[in-house]
């Protein structure tokens, strides 16, 4: 059941709570999150470095339309496009590969950071 504010509004929470009782619903939602998790983390290295939407997309040389896309989760950016507003933001992109089902990583699998530069070339 929804549930108003103490100002008369329906909270957010309130209703994604009441959505997220349908047993589909939430299947989807979860099978999406780590798309928005990539979103929020895109939004979070423009902001706390200060960037508008314009400005990392003329860092990185892409349009604001198409950042604006990734930032609403509409579109999924390549490994290159990751790195290059990672770099744009003053951060770089660190692959890590994560065993399944409680398989215990082996000890030679280690996190990788790529530049866009590598990406583009293919060469380290």
């Amino acid at each position: 059941m929804t549930q108003k504010t103490t100002s008369g509004t329906i909270s957010w929470k309130s209703v994604r709570d009441s959505v997220l009782a349908d047993p589909e619903v939430r299947a989807e939602y979860d099978a999406l999150e780590d798309e928005f998790n990539l979103a929020r983390t895109v939004i979070a290295l423009r902001t706390e470095s200060g960037l508008t939407q314009r400005d990392l997309a003329e860092r990185v040389g892409i349009k604001q339309p198409q950042l604006a896309r990734i930032e609403a989760g509409r579109q999924i950016p390549k490994l290159e496009t990751l790195a290059l507003l990672a770099e744009g933001a003053g951060y770089t992109v660190e692959v890590n590969f994560i065993p399944k089902s409680g398989k215990k990583r082996s000890q030679k699998i280690k996190p990788i950071k790529v530049t866009p530069h590598e990406l583009m070339t293919g060469r380290r």
